[in-house]
């Protein structure tokens, strides 16, 4: 089977069907400790961010589960309830917790998870907290010598119990195994750096493209250009606009280096250093991106998608597409639906 060359592996490699990396998956545990009327954007957030690691298929599974005080349903914020383990010392065994606070939650010293987070830190694991959960971290003496970051309205209430630690002017803080933030937006940074300390050195770059997922630049629908390398020559990023506006009547390589200014020569040693692949490559792999988005995004007919993306012959389009995904088309739209988000890799994470 083919594979990605270019830049634009990272947004395509979760959608790729192969299990080379099965057997190398590295499994990370991680546990939610929701408190009384937590923050479900928060805990949304966090999920999300694992979940699509998950779906990357890098080398790092995130099993996911959640814990309260009492077990059994404990509301968020917005009255949605989640369901929950009954939190014990005894067999908690985890790589990683987060207690997820919110606006509307008490904060009061509370023995058993005040145990538990120790348990997991003398473990080496990583132990952290959302919203204005920083307080249960303190009070278990787990951010001594180091900063942390708390919403601000709680801010001064955690100054009060423990006088000793400083809030940083940040939205969140990460260092020593020890992670805090300051609200919902903060905790997709939080979780990152989570991953990055907890998964494998070859996930590492995968981190980037969840935060492309989750963290736009704006709140416009995020084009390719958003995801360009950074600091690449004008002509090259002229190139690339090009590209993206002739995907369903594809250029002569030749037309676009005469429209930029430079010789083809020139275009396709700065694709090479900049982007991995020849242009024809880039091209090519841009083109069935796009195919792909349409195949899971819209109900279009493959004839459709196909003739949008440029290619005038569907057995062409057939042979690049399973090429380069592992599924004919057709295949990967039903299996896209059937198996991989309803029962695969997103529902292990979710552990709902």
């Amino acid at each position: 089977m083919d594979t990605f060359q270019s830049t634009l592996k990272l947004q395509n490699i979760g959608f790729r069907q192969t299990t080379d990396l099965v057997e190398h998956e590295r499994v990370v545990r991680v546990a939610f400790i929701l408190l009384d009327h937590f923050s479900l954007t928060t805990l949304s957030t966090a999920m999300d961010a694992l979940a699509t690691g998950n779906l990357i298929n890098g080398d790092t599974v995130y099993r996911i589960s959640t814990y309260s005080l009492q077990g059994g349903l404990v509301d968020s914020d917005v009255g949605v309830p989640i369901s929950s383990q009954r939190l014990a010392a005894e067999g908690f065994n985890q790589d990683a917790v987060i207690v997820v606070g919110g606006q509307r939650v008490r904060l009061s010293s509370s023995p058993m998870l005040r145990r538990v987070l120790k348990k997991v830190a003398c473990a080496k694991g990583v132990v952290a907290g959302c919203w204005n959960a920083a307080f249960y971290l303190a009070d278990a003496g787990l951010l001594e010598g180091q900063e942390f970051a708390c919403h601000g309205d709680s801010r001064a209430l955690i100054g009060e119990y423990f006088p000793q630690l400083k809030a940083c002017t940040r939205d969140f803080a990460f260092g020593q195994r020890r992670g805090t933030c300051a609200n919902a937006c903060s905790a997709l940074d939080m979780t990152l750096a989570l991953m990055q300390e907890l998964g494998s050195r070859s996930d590492a770059s995968l981190v980037g493209e969840i935060r492309r997922v989750h963290q736009p630049k704006s709140r416009e629908t995020l084009r390719t250009e958003d995801v360009r390398p950074a600091a690449i020559p004008k002509p090259l990023n002229m190139a690339l606009s090009l590209m993206e506006q002739h995907i369903e009547e594809p250029l002569e390589i030749d037309e676009i280096a005469s429209h930029v200014g430079v010789s083809r020569r020139q275009l396709e040693r700065r694709f090479a250093r900049y982007l991995n692949a020849a242009p024809n490559r880039y091209y090519l792999e841009l083109r069935l991106t796009r195919a792909r988005q349409l195949i899971v995004q819209s109900d279009r007919s493959l004839t459709d998608v196909a003739l949008a993306t440029g290619f005038v012959s569907y057995p062409h389009f057939y042979k690049r597409f399973k090429d380069l995904f592992g599924l004919p088309p057709m295949t990967f739209r039903d299996y896209y639906y059937a198996n991989d988000y309803g029962a695969g890799r997103y529902a292990l994470a979710a552990n709902f």
